[in-house]
């Protein structure tokens, strides 16, 4: 069984689709094997391409009450870290029972162990994005939208949570900034008020002092604000007209992320903001977790405290379904160099995921 898995895990590895470049296709070699590897074993498969990148892979067998949804995209491998990588990164390694390669953990390993499971499974559901990583991602939405999932009585997504099942986590906010200034010598009195630079600094100190006031003993993380984008201006002796900020904030329970977007934007009224993803917590609004706790109560599946980084499992809460994070891996290990899965991991959500495949 595991090497079976390390096997499928090798060959995910070896696609490539880091998001962005987002150099992925429904008739790239990954979807080739995917569909004849499921349609082996009786499954019927479906997918769509909905373009620059974003593919939804549908295969389904039997008559599942569970629906396992990966998301087959990684985090790049920037030229300024590849360097720094002991393992190719593009190549599973295993050292120390621990299987290296980007995306072993953050989850294409998941996606390895549904292969091996497909081979016997009587009844089995599993949807495969392409968008997960990067910026205005829509398979998950797109696919709730466009299908009848009314016979699904759980999801189940399988970012890394330590083999234990995650039923609540934070909303999600990214939002793109743009200043305005008034261009000119630097020489001119103006510069210090027209400086687009100088203003999108002012409205980052009161953001993060709005931030800041989130902060308490219960919740060290706050709203999770981070600034991961600045860029402007031209030279320094020139009044910079135009800067760029782009900021991403996971918002917690009881707040929304609708709130948090109005409020920043009361500190430069003048500056242009656009909301790139608004999206709820899970449990999204409106919704609750006693299905998906009762789920892991019959499953005998350990629940994990709530975690700060969002998932998709929202987006299928929000429609109306119970859902569950429940992974291989730590997310501590996501995105990283020498990214890696222990292979205990893999084994022991194997087991967990057969057992809720058998018993469906």
């Amino acid at each position: 069984m595991i090497s079976k898995i390390l096997n499928n895990l090798d060959f995910l590895i070896q696609q490539d689709t880091q998001n962005p470049p987002r150099k992925i296709y429904q008739d790239d070699e990954l979807y080739i094997q995917l569909k004849k590897h499921f349609k082996s074993h009786d499954f019927k498969v479906e997918i769509t391409d909905l373009g620059d990148g974003h593919v939804i892979f549908y295969a389904k067998k039997g008559n599942p009450t569970e629906l396992f949804n990966v998301h087959l995209d990684t985090v790049p491998v920037t030229a300024s870290t590849i360097k720094q990588w002991d393992h190719d990164p593009f190549k599973l390694t295993i050292v120390d029972e621990k299987a290296y390669g980007r995306g072993s953990c953050d989850i294409k390993g998941a996606a390895a162990i549904l292969m091996v499971l497909a081979e016997s499974a009587d009844d089995m559901a599993v949807v495969f994005t392409s968008d997960e990583e990067g910026a205005n991602g829509c398979c998950v939405q797109s696919f709730i939208d466009n299908n009848d999932l009314s016979q699904y009585q759980q999801i189940i997504i399988a970012e890394p949570t330590n083999a234990k099942a995650v039923v609540s986590h934070r909303g999600y906010l990214s939002t793109y900034i743009e200043f305005s200034g008034v261009c000119g010598h630097s020489s001119m009195a103006i510069a210090l008020e027209e400086n687009a630079i100088h203003k999108a600094n002012k409205w980052l100190f009161q953001a993060l002092c709005y931030a800041g006031s989130f902060v308490k003993d219960e919740n060290p993380a706050g709203i999770c604000f981070n600034v991961g984008v600045i860029k402007g201006g031209e030279k320094n002796n020139m009044i910079a007209e135009k800067v760029k900020l782009d900021f991403s904030a996971r918002v917690p329970s009881g707040v929304s992320s609708k709130e948090i977007f109005e409020n920043m934007q009361v500190f430069d009224k003048n500056a242009q903001f656009r909301a790139g993803m608004m999206a709820p917590p899970l449990p999204a609004d409106g919704q609750n977790d006693k299905a998906s706790l009762a789920f892991c109560s019959k499953q005998a599946i350990e629940v994990a405290n709530p975690v700060d980084f969002w998932t998709e499992a929202a987006l299928f809460s929000q429609a109306g379904f119970p859902a569950i994070v429940l992974g291989p891996g730590n997310i501590k290990q996501a995105h990283t160099i020498d990214e890696w899965v222990e292979v205990s991991q893999l084994e022991k959500i194997y087991n967990i995921y057969q057992g809720i495949i058998h018993a469906s």
